[in-house]
């Protein structure tokens, strides 16, 4: 775990800090502002990560220029679609073909988007239930079924898609998807409570050939590859979950300075300083359950998993008490329309993206209860003897 960044880390935390401000800057937000994501791209944030191979210090950088960038954008959306192209790096770097990496790596250097392709409408995100089935056929596979609240479908250059394989029905496969495949459908875009700037939707795989170049890793063993590329997000959601309310939080402390009540400043009333120093440490308890998180991914240590789980549960948590919270402080100016308003919708989202609260609880009991299902099942020692006399 970083508990201290180096030279070159504060450096670029403080540029993206500053780029932060400038976007920030660009005016309301639209549906996807392509600007916002080009000067992202401009700016060399995946350049950071390199392109072929991911090494720690590369990661840690790249996770220090996130942090700076959360701490003043005010764009979540910005910020999820930065991690899902970030965890597409990772997939392809640890698991793709050099062709895959010769492929793909390039376009998500070039900004253009990702999707990857998990939940489905009678599932959600239980990746041991899916229906979409990939089926054994001359020169590689057929894939049927659809997906569905996928973030970039409506207009993502490639698909990462998780299916099951039908001589295989318990093992799971991943497969790259272009855009335009024959068979593939995309549906309209989605009509959300907030970030409405982040494109999500729907699609269908309608008897989709994918060849076998087209397949990440063995066909049959996708599942852990998937875990690991997703788990990368969910540490990665806590971070700037932790974040994203900074500014507004300076903003609240100057409002309850000079908003006057019962004859003095409501930042002397003792239930506005709590409000104001809660928000605090949801961000420091936040940050810091992330950074743990991230740590233990890189370094591969045997809990990294659970560490990533409680990251995006205690982050999203924070984010959401911390957003309302600011719209209570407000009280009518934080209700109506406006940047406290739009932070409260946005929050929400952090509910569910990477997972919900009720399955990011279902893997963290997984998780603790391995450890005593391998003692349950583990041979019982044997039972020394006594030499005879």
């Amino acid at each position: 775990m970083m508990m201290q960044w180096s030279e070159t880390q504060a450096a670029l935390q403080r540029r993206y800090q500053a780029l932060g401000q400038e976007i920030a800057g660009m005016g309301p937000r639209q549906d996807f502002d392509a600007a916002r994501w080009q000067r992202l791209r401009a700016a060399g944030l995946w350049e950071i990560l390199g392109q072929r191979e991911g090494h720690a210090g590369a990661w840690w950088d790249f996770t220090a220029a996130l942090e700076g960038l959360a701490q003043t954008v005010r764009c979540p959306a910005l910020l999820l679609s930065a991690i899902a192209q970030a965890g597409m790096v990772r997939g392809l770097q640890r698991h793709g073909s050099e062709a895959q990496k010769d492929r793909y790596l390039p376009m998500l250097a070039r900004g253009e988007l990702c999707a990857t392709g998990i939940a489905e409408p009678g599932t959600g995100t239980d990746v041991r239930s899916i229906a979409s089935t990939l089926t054994p056929c001359p020169g590689g596979y057929r894939l049927t079924g659809s997906k569905y609240n996928i973030a970039h479908a409506p207009m993502a250059a490639f698909s990462l898609i998780v299916c099951r394989h039908a001589e295989a029905p318990e093992a799971v496969a991943l497969v790259f998807l272009d855009q335009g495949a024959p068979g593939l459908v995309i549906g309209p875009g989605d009509r959300k409570l907030g970030n409405t700037d982040l494109p999500t939707g729907s699609m269908e795989f309608h008897d989709v050939f994918i060849p076998q170049a087209q397949v990440l890793g063995d066909a049959r063993r996708g599942l852990r590859q998937l875990v690991d590329i997703i788990s990368l997000g969910r540490a990665y959601y806590g971070l700037v979950a932790a974040h994203l309310v900074s500014p507004f939080l300076d903003e609240a402390l100057q409002y309850a300075r000079g908003r006057q009540s019962f004859k003095e400043a409501i930042v002397e009333h003792q239930y506005v300083q709590r409000r104001l120093t809660d928000i605090r440490i949801g961000m420091e308890r936040s940050r810091w359950t992330a950074l743990a998180a991230v740590g233990k991914l890189i370094n591969e240590e045997a809990d990294a998993l659970l560490a990533c789980s409680v990251a995006k549960l205690v982050g999203s948590e924070d984010l959401i008490r911390s957003a309302l919270d600011l719209v209570r402080l407000h009280g009518s100016r934080g209700y109506q329309d406006g940047p406290v308003a739009q932070l409260m919708r946005d929050a929400l989202g952090f509910a569910s993206v990477g997972g919900t609260e009720e399955m990011h609880r279902k893997n963290i009991f997984n998780q603790m209860s391995r450890p005593q299902q391998a003692a349950a099942h583990a041979p019982m020692p044997a039972v020394a003897r006594a030499p005879a006399a």
